[in-house]
């Protein structure tokens, strides 16, 4: 079938340049100007109609719940609780983060003498923060060398192991570093401060993009999103803050507590919204499967990563592997 479009556009293209070199050996004639040109001019306007027609502009989108859960007094994760964390479906920060949430907690005087009663809006702002700090430094493993990949997953024992593969053949990519995302974000800005002293901690951390991709962090009252703008896409991961509530829910009963410890914790809830939108004057370019690849890819990573529905299944899934 596609052999048959390249035999056909070659004849078009063909049967133009035939009726332009006529045309142009004939260029003063009055029969040419008067008939000829308005019916090219035709067959043009009704050429743009069906290639406009014929682009569509996609879109690919997920939306789901997130949740966090810390400790009301010491503000530290769930993590440093529960070490056994296959009963809560994995961690929710891994050991480079929990280091860097402690010195936080630690070090930041304002955070340090926040008290849950009368603070809680600074510390649930300082855990949406985390969730993007969370994402940059996933997607500094997973893009570290390639941004067209294939991510494989499996779960060995209680670990939860992931490697990652380019596809072949390699795409033509560039390089950010992790820093470049904070240039949209006031020099005061919480947030930015964040990732700056988390960049500290661990410099050099960059993320392979595709080529001419803008990066950007936007932020509202309740929400802080990632962008990632080029030609082929725009791809924005907005998180929501949506409150809370007290208590680990239904992971009580995973870890075996009972009201009074479940209640020592908050649960932080969030909503996650991904959605990218590709360029419709593109969609037929040979390249666009690729991009389409690279966005699936990123947003099902998101999901394993925050989740709730996730999170929840790998819990149900441990806890009936080992019979509790």
């Amino acid at each position: 079938m596609k052999s048959i479009s390249i035999i056909i556009l070659i004849c078009v293209f063909v049967l133009i340049g035939v009726t332009a070199y006529i045309a142009f050996q004939n260029r003063n004639s009055e029969a040419l100007r008067s008939k000829v040109v308005p019916g090219i001019a035709i067959v043009l306007v009704g050429a743009c109609f069906t290639i406009w027609f014929s682009l569509k502009s996609e879109t690919i989108s997920r939306q789901f719940t997130s949740t966090l859960f810390f400790h009301k007094q010491d503000k530290l994760p769930l993590d440093e609780y529960c070490k056994d964390d296959y009963k809560f479906g994995g961690y929710q920060f891994r050991i480079e983060l929990l280091h860097f949430i402690k010195d936080r907690i630690e070090q930041d005087e304002e955070l340090k003498k926040a008290t849950f009663n009368s603070d809680r809006n600074k510390i649930e702002e300082f855990y949406h923060d985390l969730v993007l700090v969370k994402l940059l430094s996933r997607f500094s493993w997973m893009y570290a060398d390639w941004w067209d990949v294939q991510l494989d997953s499996v779960r060995r024992g209680r670990s939860f192991t992931s490697s990652v593969s380019p596809v072949k053949p390699i795409a033509s990519s560039m390089t950010l570093k992790l820093e470049d995302y904070l240039e949209t974000l006031d020099s005061n800005d919480k947030l930015r401060k964040l990732l700056e002293l988390f960049l500290e901690q661990y410099p050099n951390k960059k993320i392979t993009l595709p080529p001419k991709t803008k990066v950007g962090i936007l932020k509202s009252e309740y929400t802080k999103a990632l962008l990632l703008t080029n030609p082929f896409v725009r791809v924005s991961i907005a998180v929501d803050g949506r409150g809370g509530s007290i208590g680990l829910g239904d992971y009580q009963w995973f870890l075996g507590y009972d009201r009074k410890e479940s209640e020592n914790f908050w649960s932080e809830h969030l909503r996650v919204r991904c959605e990218a939108k590709f360029e419709r004057f593109r969609s037929g370019h040979p390249e666009m499967p690729k991009y389409k690849r690279w966005v699936e890819t990123m947003f099902a990573e998101v999901e394993e990563q925050l989740g709730d529905e996730k999170r929840l299944e790998r819990a149900r899934d441990y806890r009936d592997l080992i019979g509790q």
